[in-house]
């Protein structure tokens, strides 16, 4: 059924073509919450629910009862994920009538002080990804309120008499740790129990297909990347297993399989003896033999290039979300609207990293969300402005105009129930635990904490932080004004606390554990981080990547960790403009604390840190690459424009450089899992280097 609704368009508009339905899956969800919500304590009758409910009732004359049962039970089942609870009969029974509860519906109440809204507001600060922002953002509304948002301290601007070593900006630490599939599959494991057994598609490191692997989980943890911790069934031995390195669904295995004797020595002593999941990520680190890495480079770039397939453009739509994903989504969008004054298009846009097309479809979703009274008259949530039901017209008007979407339903009661925030979603949960828990690490391991004992790093398994004695500095008084060190602390334990008791199911063990950030532990990182949250300057002599040594002042505004590489942002002195200097490249560096950075790196201080990448010049030239299975996800810092993701796991991308050295150096360091497919001319020179560098390596057999 479609419901035609007269805003005072044009006769044109309304004579367009409809290309963008609701998805009625979606509505019928929404309507049948809000249709139990409106019967109050007296609930409905299964008989009543499919009279009442809209797409119930439209199509109760061709659908058998079978069929609704299912249906029904289906939608039942999407609603209790996005966790509203439908009570149950113990048996079924005709008469038994369906209730929601008014007082259950959402999160409870959360007070917040000042300092912990604080916390959560600096919290949102330290991710970088726009996804996992989009999920912070969420969160945070979720647990602030709309009222009292805690993003509202991000714009403030310090007062003049703000002295210059309180904060350059709240950004001294941002991440951008892994790709969104990443994080989803990161979030799927924090929901499973310990010692559960799975399976999954890998590719390891020099292999070209993916392979089956059997794994009882012991762990998860953060070193540079996201790695998964287990005992391995068929090598019998404990494994770690890179997650950008996973292909398709970590599934569990139903029923478990049969452990021998030895398997289930092996877990104990496992879950025994290690102090912390970093113990099993110690040896990732260790040089590879590179004698075999140029035989990989050479191997990789031997005769005539392979023709690339056809490239999509980039940033193409990710996989659909599952059915319940998308109600949950639609619930959530609809309770911001519903609890704002008014909400842009934009905004929503942004908040929830959907196109277009999917936010048309979800805003037809709501205003096709109704329910039929005792009097058989239909009550629709009313959108204004209306959306078109076309998708030129959204994008070319209604987006343009990008003015406020209000909601009114036709229940005050149920729409004041419905505003509440309905949930904290599992992503933005564990995102949001993982930037608290990083915080609460960086204060207990910093200066002063080795005369108190041990911190979370040593104590709480999971975090991969052990055995980096210098720790950053100051996440305090430099970056919560004239809150002591110890109060925001406080207040971030607090907080962490208090959230701990809303978190979705599953999630209770990773409230305390899941950290990032153990590459940010060493002197030179501390020193750097001193220098951000002070709000002075840098002296660094640098090599590029092309090899060029120079010596510069700069003015920094964010540590930025990408993956396992961390970098430096800043205002460059030489450069006049802001640069992002990679942490390794640092060939030395001076403290500058007498002199204090300027009003435009303070700007960028409090504005989110973006991802690292150099301004593109004359020099530039365009590349097609190709990404091994193994190594598939580093495409993504290199801003691919188009792309293709083959069967087998590799990437073809096509981007830029803006230096040839940078290049053939990334080649040689990532051997055989890049191929320069195009220009010719940069694959014959990685050829040629990674010949004269394999004949200086001594021991060389003729």
């Amino acid at each position: 059924m479609t419901e035609t609704i007269d805003d005072g368009g044009t006769d044109q508009l309304a004579e367009e073509e409809q290309d963008v339905f609701a998805d009625y899956g979606v509505a019928r969800a929404f309507s049948l919450a809000a249709s139990i919500l409106d019967a109050g304590t007296g609930g409905l009758t299964k008989a009543e629910i499919r009279e009442r409910v809209e797409h119930y009732r439209s199509q109760s004359q061709e659908q058998s009862q079978d069929a609704w049962e299912r249906l029904f039970s289906r939608d039942k089942d999407h609603l209790r994920s996005c966790g509203i609870a439908i009570e149950e009969p113990a048996a079924d029974r005709e008469d038994y009538r369906y209730r929601i509860d008014p007082a259950d519906y959402g999160l409870p109440p959360l007070p917040l002080s000042k300092t912990e809204t604080l916390v959560l507001s600096r919290a949102t600060q330290l991710w970088a990804g726009s996804r996992t922002r989009s999920w912070l953002d969420q969160a945070s509304w979720a647990l602030a309120g709309p009222a009292e948002p805690a993003a509202s301290s991000l714009s403030a601007t310090p007062p003049a008499s703000q002295p210059a070593a309180q904060p350059a900006g709240l950004g001294a630490l941002s991440f951008n740790l892994g790709s969104d599939e990443e994080f989803e599959r990161l979030t799927e494991l924090a929901a499973l129990p310990a010692r559960q057994p799975i399976s999954f598609d890998y590719t390891g490191r020099g292999a070209q297909q993916p392979a089956a692997r059997r794994v009882v989980l012991l762990d998860f943890a953060a070193r540079g990347h996201w790695y998964l911790i287990g005992h391995d069934l068929d090598r019998g031995a404990r494994r770690t297993f890179r997650l950008d390195r996973v292909h398709g669904a970590i599934t569990a295995l139903h029923p478990a399989p049969a452990l021998t004797e030895a398997d289930r020595a092996a877990i104990e002593a496992a879950v025994s003896n290690a102090a912390n999941a970093g113990s099993a990520l110690d040896g990732l680190a260790a040089e590879e033999d590179p004698r075999r890495l140029l035989h990989g480079v050479l191997e990789a770039h031997q005769g005539p290039a392979p023709k690339p397939p056809r490239l999509a453009p980039a940033g193409s739509p990710r996989r659909a979300d599952p059915a319940h994903r998308k109600v949950e989504r639609v619930l959530a969008m609809a309770g911001y609207l519903l609890s704002a004054d008014g909400v842009r298009p934009s905004e929503l846009l942004a908040r929830h990293q959907i196109t277009p097309k999917q936010l048309l479809k979800d805003l037809l979703s709501i205003q096709q969300s109704g329910s039929f009274g005792p009097g058989q008259y239909g009550e629709f949530i009313d959108i204004h402005p209306a959306p078109p039901l076309n998708l030129d017209s959204f994008t070319q008007d209604y987006l343009v105009t990008d003015a406020p979407i209000t909601l009114a339903m036709p229940s005050e009661r149920t729409g004041d129930v419905l505003a509440r925030p309905l949930t904290l979603t599992k992503p933005g949960a564990l995102s949001l635990l993982i930037a608290l828990n990083t915080m609460i690490s960086a204060a207990e391991s910093g200066p002063g904490a080795a005369e108190s004992g041990p911190g979370p790093a040593e104590s709480c398994p999971g975090t991969a932080e052990s055995g980096h004695g210098n720790a950053e500095p100051g996440l305090g008084t430099a970056e919560f004004g004239h809150e002591s060190a110890e109060g925001w602390l406080s207040a971030a334990e607090s907080l962490r606390s208090k959230i701990t008791t809303v978190l979705p199911e599953g999630l209770q063990e990773a409230a305390t554990k899941v950290a990032a950030g153990a590459q940010t532990h060493s002197p030179a990182m501390a020193e750097l981080r001193e220098a951000v949250t002070g709000g002075y300057c840098v002296q660094l002599r640098y090599e590029d990547a092309a090899g060029t040594i120079t010596e510069r002042v700069v003015e920094p505004t964010h540590i930025y960790l990408d993956g396992p590489r961390t970098y430096l942002q800043g205002w460059c002195r030489v450069a006049q403009g802001p640069r992002n200097f990679l942490s390794s490249r640092i060939r030395e560096q001076r403290p500058l604390p007498e002199e204090p950075i300027s009003e435009t790196a303070r700007r960028l201080a409090q504005a989110p840190a973006e991802p690292p990448r150099p301004p593109r010049d004359s020099g530039a030239f365009d590349v097609v690459l190709r990404f091994s299975p193994a190594a598939a996800a580093l495409a993504d810092r290199y801003a691919p424009r188009r792309q293709r993701i083959q069967p087998d796991g590799a990437r073809f991308i096509s981007t830029w450089f803006q230096s040839r050295e940078a290049l053939i150096r990334l080649c040689l360091q990532l051997g055989g899992d890049l191929t320069v497919l195009t220009p010719a001319e940069i694959r014959e020179q990685v050829t040629a280097r990674a010949r004269e560098e394999l004949s200086a390596l001594p021991g060389r057999v003729a």
